[in-house]
């Protein structure tokens, strides 16, 4: 049964699917459905190819598990369910949200896009039609192709739909092997990455390279020069890679010999900052399926399998069911929702200019508090320096009596900054709060609800959208900032074994952090670090990781936001 919509594409459309164990929940899985266009070019006549495909897949890591290709009037390919979205809407909501991919995002893509058509490549096998729709990326930020067995299937029938030959033509290299047409594609997908402009044609690849830059990254820079030649060989038969070996060990050089460290870690931070929204709808709409009642969606034979695929491989395809009861819930709820956010109160917009004003009051006692703190540690060092170069006893106790006191009050401004800290705290929780219980004043009307035709369970409704904050004159913004900072871990290392310019000196690392609005580190950037395997730049970004934040605001209103941090390390020992 086809459950919900997940992406809708040239191929067709993606779904998150389930099965059923008599009239309850099996499993989840995707299911891609392809156009009309593809079943009436012969796709059908295909499918025991890309069957025997499924089947040797199977235990191959990056590719997906539990395929199956089925023909007849609505041909459909079906894996085990990965949470998460197609590389295209990756790149499609970066280009709209206007949020960041660095270049260490890109490069994390394309590393487990190679690994991938790596381990098929060891069974003999290519892909043969890689694009952005073939790629999956989950909400935990590992990559996989999810269409492999299928993609030869769908390439051979290509020429007779030819709607959909000229949209994937971007990523295609006309006459190529499959080897070949792999790496370019690969190029193609990466250039996309950096870039967020559609893939150069052959002939202008080279010029395009070298005058493109980093949009994605939101940089005005050019494509680094070791990722440029990577490019270059990839659509330009520059010196072009003979096997997906070669290209691996080369992408390998330049990921780990130069300044780049693409991680799976900060992929999936990248992911759920891109796709908050979709992952807690995804989340209550599995929830819904695993608990309803599919009893009345059953055949009227009771003997017949209540599964995608019968055990002997055919077709079940008139049991889809377009609209399944899960889908009748989410909009259930959505529905509810938005009821909910057209009552919302004036009173909310109230509470949040006052927290806005208290948060601003609150941040220019922190910086008062700040100024005073710096004051009391110089008056305490002259104290310090007073009492040391005392000569007379009575000197030195006056001395000492002076620096006790001061000592006071530095304890004293500690313990109003920390006081100070928890209120901003709180501020932002109640900001948060108040602004996901309110919702937009200019909603547009939605449908009612659908009814489900089976008793629902209860589900819990989904945070409502973010209030606009009340209309001022005057725009006020307040920065992110830090409210627990998480002191890193210095690297475990012989000093020899850094350069000789590291020994004596401290050592720093300076980093940016967009903090979203849920006062969650989306997002790390190291401005200055340590070049090399030494670890303090993975230290000081995991620390950051690991701090908590408040959110920035604007008119009250949480939004993203960056500061800068920096970790001093002190020298090595």
């Amino acid at each position: 049964m086809l459950s919900s919509e997940l992406s809708a594409d040239p191929l067709g459309k993606v779904h998150r699917g389930l099965t059923l164990n008599g009239s309850a929940f099996g499993k989840h899985v995707l299911i891609r459905t392809f156009p009309d266009e593809v079943a009436e070019a012969g796709f059908s006549a295909k499918v025991p190819e890309a069957q025997r495909v499924a089947g040797l897949l199977a235990g191959t890591r990056g590719l997906g598990t539990g395929h199956h290709v089925e023909a007849g009037r609505a041909p459909h390919a079906v894996c085990d369910y990965i949470p998460g979205r197609s590389l295209a809407q990756v790149i499609r909501k970066t280009r709209e949200e206007q949020i960041p991919l660095g270049v260490d995002h890109a490069l994390s893509v394309i590393q487990g896009m190679a690994q991938a058509l790596l381990a098929l490549d060891a069974k003999g096998l290519h892909h043969g039609l890689l694009t952005p729709h073939s790629v999956w990326v989950s909400y935990e930020g590992a990559t996989q192709i999810i269409d492999t067995p299928g993609a030869a299937a769908l390439a051979a029938v290509l020429p007779k739909a030819r709607q959909l030959e000229q949209t994937l033509s971007p990523y295609r290299l006309p006459g190529a092997s499959p080897l070949h047409q792999d790496l370019y594609a690969l190029g193609a997908v990466l250039f996309e990455l950096l870039t967020l402009e559609a893939p150069p044609a052959r002939d202008a690849a080279a010029a395009a390279i070298s005058r493109a830059t980093l949009k994605a990254a939101q940089e005005d820079g050019p494509i680094p020069g070791e990722i440029a030649g990577l490019l270059r060989r990839l659509l330009a038969e520059t010196q072009g890679f003979s096997s997906l070996g070669e290209f691996n060990k080369e992408l390998e050089r330049v990921l780990y010999d130069g300044d780049h460290s693409p991680t799976t870690f900060n992929m999936a931070f990248y992911m759920h900052t891109l796709f908050r929204e979709e992952s807690e709808q995804d989340v209550q709409a599995i929830k819904a399926d695993q608990a309803a009642d599919f009893t009345p969606f059953l055949p009227s034979d009771a003997s017949a399998h209540n599964v995608l695929v019968a055990p002997d491989g055919t077709s079940r395809a008139k049991f889809f069911i377009w609209g399944g009861v899960a889908l009748a819930l989410l909009f259930g709820v959505m529905g509810y929702n938005y009821l909910r956010s057209t009552r919302m109160n004036e009173d909310l917009q109230r509470q949040l200019a006052e927290l806005q004003q208290k948060n601003a009051a609150n941040d220019n006692r922190l910086q008062d508090l700040a100024k005073q703190e710096e004051a009391q540690k110089a008056l305490q060092d002259q104290l310090a320096k007073k009492a040391s170069e005392a000569k007379t006893a009575e000197e030195r106790a006056r001395a000492k009596k002076d620096l006790e006191e001061a000592k006071a009050k530095a304890e004293e401004l500690n313990r109003q900054k920390e006081e100070a800290l928890r209120k901003r705290q709180e501020i932002a929780k109640e900001t948060t709060a108040i602004a996901q219980a309110a919702a937009p004043a200019a909603q547009p009307p939605q449908p009612a609800p659908v009814q489900a035709p089976a008793p629902a369970p209860k589900v819990e409704p989904a945070p409502a959208p973010v209030a606009q904050a009340p209309a001022a004159q005057d725009v006020v913004e307040t920065a992110a900032q830090i409210v627990n900072r998480t002191v890193p871990a210095a690297p475990r290392i012989n000093k020899s074994f850094l350069p000789t310019a590291l020994r004596e000196q401290e050592i720093r690392v300076q980093l940016k952090v967009m903090v979203d609005a849920g006062g969650r580190p989306a997002r790390v950037v190291i401005v200055k670090g340590v070049d090399g395997p030494f670890g303090y730049n993975d230290a000081a970004q995991h620390a950051a990781l690991n701090s908590t934040y408040s959110p920035a605001t604007r008119n009250g209103k949480p939004t993203t936001g960056w500061l800068t941090l920096e970790y001093n390390f002190g020298r090595p020992r």
